[in-house]
């Protein structure tokens, strides 16, 4: 290090001459002055590129700083490289309003269904032979199969288009689709409703992926883990802030109902909180088109060392990519412990139900511990996501600038064990949350309702990252910017059809024991064998995961060895 900043000022005068007599020779193209040059090869060399900085340094001598005779030198190099940082932050910021917005988007059902299934709601029912409620839990059945189409059919197709576009073409569809619902004339009926929520839970089965192959596009390795974070923090407070806002905007609408409409007794309130949720997609909409005005079309271009090299984004290529995946075992544990972690994550949903029936709490009380529950997934991802499960590219950086400072090599080689044990700490602090319900089920002991929530609470801390992070980069790495929106869809596939599967069986198990008139003991009985399949599921996706984490960074050490060597 030193010798190259012998050189650098030795050279200084002879990098001056060499430019001025340069300017003397050519007019055409003014040489940066030699203050300029210094700066931008000092910058390089800081960044531990001085093999770089050496050619860039000589090939300014030998060519008088003219860009055309240097091979290397570019005089708006830093002004590029300025302009690429801030567009990859515009683009980090436009993926985190894009997952926040549809995440505050799909709870507008939820948020409105007591509503739509009464009596008193403006949603004609035309139906003899079957209710509101089981109109609506048709609709339900069927989004789920919707969401599971899309994401067997829609990965190739986004690893094709990009991942910018596909995420405006979402977005546009959300916009017009809950815009739709929010008006009387074209969604008039229960049928028609269900119809604009099944188009709109296909297009949000492509939000994930989009977002991942935007990340894989634009985003530097470093940088991918902290996005996926970002991203897992935008769903969290998606749901928080959207469930606090529609309620709010619920109560805003109806004291804003006309006096003819409360006399007749129809409810249009709901209505405002599908308007809502369609006009706040125009906010992600905006910023993905601005910053990604840049983004290329059916081909992309990269540059290497000043040579273009074009990809074919067929989507044949992103399924190749999925084949040969697919013959690799830590493929199918990724896909294992993505599939039982979205199912344990995305209890959520019973949680109310739950705490109301065994710890006889009110239905407000049970709410919060939802509540609870997200902030704890939202702790989790927005302080150790990165901490937890690095990237490979973060930790050289880190471990070549210890090496200058300390002259002392570290091995990167602890790299994938230690991301190992953090997944199987938490999937144990998982195993052991649900291991004290069910010995609180079986009335070993008891529980309060305050500790019950603290151990709510913890549950969702100890999920978040293993469900987000370690399928996401697996998709991000072994599918790179061609396959990487296939993986992450078809981790997905199986995730929700085991969920489909799951929340049958809760529901049917809910309704035939879980009586709240029934005794407490009953209630706490009907719940032991939910939990004693989330306990398994939890156990096996331990062990899954580490193995999983194990193999794959052992065979990424493999292969930095092989290319080494070369």
């Amino acid at each position: 290090m030193k010798a190259y900043w012998s050189l650098i000022l030795f050279t200084t005068p002879i990098i001056h001459r060499a430019s001025s007599f340069g300017q003397i020779l050519t007019k055409t193209s003014r040489s940066p002055s030699p203050i300029r040059q210094i700066k931008e090869i000092t910058t390089i060399i800081e960044k531990d590129d001085s093999s770089t900085a050496a050619r860039l340094l000589f090939s300014t001598l030998r060519g008088g700083g003219d860009e055309e005779n240097s091979g290397y030198f570019d005089s708006n190099a830093l002004k590029r490289g300025s302009d690429k940082r801030n567009e990859s932050w515009g683009i980090s910021l436009s993926l985190f309003a894009t997952y926040l917005t549809v995440m505050a988007a799909k709870c507008a059902l939820p948020s409105t269904l007591a509503i739509i299934t009464s009596s008193n709601s403006d949603l004609i029912h035309q139906s003899t032979k079957l209710s509101r409620d089981e109109v609506i839990s048709s609709l339900l059945a069927l989004s789920t199969l919707s969401i599971a189409a899309g994401k067997i059919f829609l990965g190739p197709v986004i690893d094709s288009l990009g991942g910018i576009r596909s995420l405006k073409i979402t977005l546009s569809l959300l916009f017009m689709c809950l815009g739709f619902i929010g008006a009387e004339r074209t969604c008039p009926n229960l049928v028609s409703l269900a119809i604009y929520w099944i188009v709109i839970d296909f297009g949000f089965s492509a939000c994930w992926a989009a977002c991942v192959k935007t990340i894989r596009e634009y985003m530097e390795e470093n940088r991918w883990s902290k996005e996926i974070g970002r991203l897992a923090m935008a769903a969290r407070l998606g749901n928080a802030i959207s469930f606090a806002f529609f309620a709010w905007l619920l109560q805003w609408a109806s004291s804003r109902t006309p006096a003819n409409v409360v006399t007749s007794g129809v409810d249009t309130s709901w209505r405002w909180v599908y308007r809502a949720s369609g006009a706040i997609q125009l906010i992600p909409l905006a910023m993905l088109t601005y910053f990604g005005r840049n983004s290329t079309g059916d081909v992309a271009i990269q540059e290497v060392e000043g040579s273009k090299v074009e990809q074919s984004r067929s989507p044949m290529v992103s399924l190749r990519i999925l084949r040969r995946q697919a013959t690799k075992p830590e493929f199918w544990l990724h896909l294992l412990s993505r599939t039982i972690t979205m199912v344990l994550i995305s209890f959520l949903m019973f949680i109310p139900t739950f705490m109301t029936q065994c710890y006889e709490m009110s239905t407000a009380s049970a709410a919060r511990v939802a509540s609870m529950f997200a902030l704890g997934c939202l702790t989790s991802v927005s302080t150790l996501a990165a901490k937890t499960y690095p990237s490979s590219d973060s930790v050289r950086m880190q471990s070549q600038s210890s090496f200058k400072s300390n002259n002392t090599k570290q091995s990167l080689t602890p790299l994938y064990k230690r991301k190992a044990c953090y997944m199987t700490m938490f999937l144990a602090l998982s195993t052991g949350c649900l291991s004290t319900q069910m010995l609180f089920l079986n009335n070993i002991f008891n529980l309060s309702s305050t500790f019950g929530s603290i151990l709510m609470f913890a549950w969702g801390f100890s999920l978040a990252i293993p469900f987000y992070l370690p399928s996401s980069m697996f998709s991000l790495k072994r599918g790179g910017k061609e396959g990487a929106a296939t993986i992450a869809d078809a981790f997905d596939v199986c995730g929700f059809g085991l969920l489909a599967v799951f929340n049958g069986y809760v529901a049917r198990i809910i309704g035939a024991k879980g009586d709240l008139s029934s005794m407490l003991l009953h209630r706490k009985q009907a719940w032991i064998s939910v939990f004693s399949l989330m306990l398994g599921g939890s156990i096996v996706a331990m062990v899954s995961l580490f193995i999983a984490v194990w193999l794959e960074g052992k065979q990424e050490l493999k292969s930095k060895n092989e290319r080494s060597c070369c």
